[in-house]
């Protein structure tokens, strides 16, 4: 090799030192002794011979060759020198027959410090070398609470099972996140062939994410985390990298959300989505027709959920008519999922809805694969601008049916039944409470999870001498064969007085109506572009209400229908403080109106609440893969 190649080499590292001088930075190579002088006081363990990343060597262990190289390793010293010669020969049999010996190396927070080879990077670095070959010895810092080590050592447990240090994360949640997608629940540790696979998956998504414009504004590793949850780790191997790329430019709204870390905009009135302007409804007519598909994950008989999505979807039908023609899939977690998207794409459907939480991971891979259809799933607090979200503020309805149980018990203790501690769950527990509290200051409000394993709520109940007891919310029709509502235990008798229902059928027809009228579009402003819309509505868009018995009295039937409509109109809000939780704690000071957001994310509980919110571990399985997906408490998200 002539040295004409350490000439154009050297004229790199000149160039990048005088650069880095410029601006006032260190012009060569940094030097870990430098940046952390007691190294030799830190926990070494010998990793072997591994393959590392080129861009991951960042320096040398000791100041012995730091003046030698610039950052990029790119050489600095005089040309003729006895360094020159070695590098020029060196550089020679790469091209002939490649570098094969190892370098070797001390690793730091997954970045790479050269003992031994300082030469071979630099060559390697010239020639534009993905990876290199190196001996390596961890170095461990003490663990603390800085973000940076708190990341490493997530980054250390997904190397235990994965052996991968080529996937770089710098915030706390990413690698278990990671982890979570490669592995599901199995963390056997990866044998050679995984890795290499999976390693050859890498770099063909790594090609085609190059060639994205979003390419300088993201890390691709975030960008594959990101194409993981939505097309799944099978993708990788399975699709091309022109198909790769083809679903980055399809997803490119999820991917510009990765840096945004705002919450997902809550639509809380349908008044906020306007019709189009007359002019736009010409140029671009709205739907005459829509066909809208519905997806649950049970059946009407075995699901009283599915049965109450299931008669909001013929209400909607009944109100639009001709307008609508609407079709149901069910037991979708059994199904082939694909296969059913592509047979109703073959329909002609216009939009889905997906009933629960459980089939988000299946909606948002079809929002991707079929980007001209309308997908919305029945969650919340999800960040997916490619789909949308949608739920009832049921917590409206519950401090109504708070109001009747605590005007109407005899006992100081009112039972309150709930499933799953999920998203708004909370803030429905407290709402009840705190209406509860309004018309009887001195009752309590016994709290029971029907979803935790082992559960016996009506021994508890009937041990601390519950008679009045909230159960079950129920579907827009009568269901009194259940415990649903609000309910007395006399005598062995179920007495019903009032129920808070989800009402899907006018919940549905306003969505619909959306598309319809154009008011759907309003809603993409410039503002909230790339983020995920969750519509959220309570008692004045009709998404939810109370239904009474005649045995409710006058006074407290009146009182409750005042109620009602205050808190529609707005001039009465049920979380207006003060407000203190269980341990006594102010958490809504007098005068402080809190956000839809706070409201929904409440993870406590009021002060006149007896209970807990259960851990993931203490619920059943089923309940546990819902409570994965939409979780209120923080350990439940990490689980």
């Amino acid at each position: 090799m002539s040295d004409s190649t350490y000439s154009q080499a050297r004229r790199l590292g000149i160039k990048e030192m005088k650069a880095r001088a410029a601006k006032h930075e260190d012009p060569y190579l940094p030097a870990l002794e430098e940046l952390l002088p007691h190294t030799s006081s830190l926990n070494e363990v010998d990793l072997g011979t591994t393959r590392i990343d080129m861009d991951q060597i960042v320096g040398t262990r000791t100041t012995a060759r730091r003046e030698a190289f610039s950052p990029s390793f790119y050489p600095l010293l005089e040309e003729g020198s006895e360094f020159a010669a070695k590098w020029s020969s060196l550089a020679a049999s790469h091209v002939k027959e490649g570098i094969r010996d190892s370098i070797t190396a001390v690793e730091y927070l997954n970045r790479f410090y050269v003992v031994e080879g300082h030469k071979r990077v630099s060559v390697l670095r010239f020639f534009g070398a993905s990876t290199i070959r190196a001996e390596v010895k961890r170095l461990l810092p003490p663990r603390s609470d800085e973000p940076e080590i708190a990341v490493y050592y997530e980054f250390l447990d997904f190397y235990k099972v994965t052996n991968i240090n080529y996937i770089r994360f710098s915030r706390l949640g990413a690698y278990p996140a990671m982890l979570k997608l490669l592995c599901g629940e199995d963390l056997t540790p990866w044998d050679e062939d995984r890795r290499r696979g999976f390693f050859s998956d890498i770099v063909r998504f790594r090609k085609a994410f190059a060639v994205s414009p979003l390419a300088s504004s993201l890390t691709q590793d975030e960008a594959l985390m990101r194409y993981l949850e939505i097309f799944g780790v099978s993708a990788l191997s399975a699709r091309t990298p022109a198909e790769m790329k083809a679903n980055l430019e399809t997803i490119e709204p999820e991917l510009k959300s990765v840096k945004d870390e705002s919450a997902p905009v809550l639509v809380t009135d349908p008044a906020e989505a306007q019709p189009r302007s007359i002019i736009s409804r010409i140029v671009h007519p709205a739907a005459k027709q829509l066909r809208v598909a519905f997806l649950h994950d049970k059946d009407p008989q075995s699901s009283y959920w599915t049965d109450a999505h299931e008669q909001g979807r013929l209400a909607a039908q009944e109100a639009l008519g001709e307008k609508l023609v609407t079709c149901s899939r069910f037991n979708m977690l059994e199904a082939d999922f694909d296969a059913t998207m592509r047979e109703l794409k073959e329909q002609g459907v216009d939009m889905v809805f997906t009933t629960t939480a459980r089939l988000l991971s299946h909606t948002l891979t079809a929002a991707a694969d079929y980007p001209d259809v309308k997908f919305l799933n029945c969650s919340l607090n999800v960040s997916h601008p490619i789909l949308r979200c949608y739920y009832a503020r049921m917590y409206e309805a519950k401090f109504l049916t708070g109001v009747i149980a605590g005007a109407l018990s005899q006992q100081r203790n009112i039972g309150y039944i709930c499933d799953y501690p999920i998203y708004s769950m909370p803030a429905s527990i407290n709402a009840f409470a705190l209406g509860v509290r309004m018309v009887n200051p001195r009752a309590r409000v016994l709290l029971e999870w029907s979803t935790v394993d082992g559960a016996d709520i009506e021994s508890i109940f009937s041990n601390y001498g519950v008679a009045a007891v909230s159960g079950q919310d129920t579907l827009a029709r009568d269901e009194r064969r259940r415990r649903t509502g609000i309910f007395l235990l006399q005598d062995g008798r179920q007495i019903n007085l009032a129920s808070s229902f989800w009402d899907w059928g006018t919940f549905y027809r306003k969505i619909i109506e959306s598309v319809l009228d154009g008011s759907w579009d309003s809603l993409n402003s410039e503002s909230d572009a790339g983020k995920t819309i969750n519509y959220w509505w309570g008692l004045k868009a009709g998404a939810v209400d109370v239904r009474m018995d005649q045995k409710v009295p006058a006074e407290t039937a009146r009182l409750v229908r005042f109620l009602k409509e205050s808190i529609a109109d707005g001039s009465f809000r049920p979380f207006d403080g003060p407000i203190y939780d269980q341990a006594g704690e102010l958490r809504i000071a007098e005068g402080e109106i809190l956000t839809p957001h706070q409201i929904l994310m409440m993870d406590w509980l009021v002060e006149n609440v007896d209970g807990q919110i259960p851990t993931i571990e203490q619920l059943t399985p089923p309940a546990q893969e819902l409570v994965k997906i939409q979780g209120v408490l923080k350990e439940d998200k990490e689980a």
